[in-house]
């Protein structure tokens, strides 16, 4: 009987450390990895430009919060860049977030889910040029399986991740229980 009270009392206390984890990692785009800094080369971004959602959006600029997760713009109209990672065109992932709905209706993101692979992505940068970049894949990854490395290491390469909530709505807490991501790759640059 002792025995299966503390199994009940591990499992139990293993739940709500998940539970935790998945909260935490709801407030925000997942735990921020700590890289290098990259020195940039690129002026900073001021707007996400996406052709195949008729999106031009002004960016803010984004931390992360105590916890380490990156935070998301308050207004889910906006969008917001990691401003302590590489800018749009610079070696490494330039990290953008946003919301993909609010009480009051659809965010910022809400069709990026409907993006593919070869659509083009701009990013307008404070000097008057595009950072132009190439969608790869879309994918949807449960927050607990956030992929962390891959979205803020890299491989080395200019790349492009933009991150919004997704998959199932967890009507207990009010939030989602993923996070859809997208990949692109930079292809070049032009005046704006």
């Amino acid at each position: 009987m002792l025995v299966a009270a503390l199994g009940l009392l591990a499992a139990q206390s293993l739940s709500d450390r998940q539970r935790v984890a998945d909260l935490r990692a709801d407030l925000g785009a997942g735990p921020v990895l700590q890289v290098a800094p990259v020195a940039s080369d690129a002026a900073p971004p001021v707007a996400l430009i996406v052709p195949a959602l008729g999106l031009d959006v002004r960016l803010d600029g984004l931390r992360t919060d105590r916890e380490g997760a990156l935070q998301v713009p308050e207004d889910p109209s906006r969008a917001g860049w990691y401003v302590d990672g590489p800018a749009p065109g610079d070696r490494g992932p330039a990290v953008l977030a946003g919301h993909l709905d609010s009480r009051a209706g659809p965010g910022v993101f809400a069709g990026l889910l409907t993006l593919h692979p070869g659509q083009p992505l701009d990013v307008r940068r404070a000097d008057g040029t595009l950072a132009e970049f190439v969608v790869d894949e879309v994918s949807t990854f449960a927050k607990r399986d956030f992929p962390t490395e891959r979205v803020y290491a890299g491989d080395g390469r200019s790349t492009l991740r933009i991150i919004t909530c997704g998959g199932a709505f967890d009507p207990d807490t009010g939030r989602y229980r993923s996070n859809t991501i997208v990949f692109a790759h930079f292809t070049g640059e032009s005046l704006a």
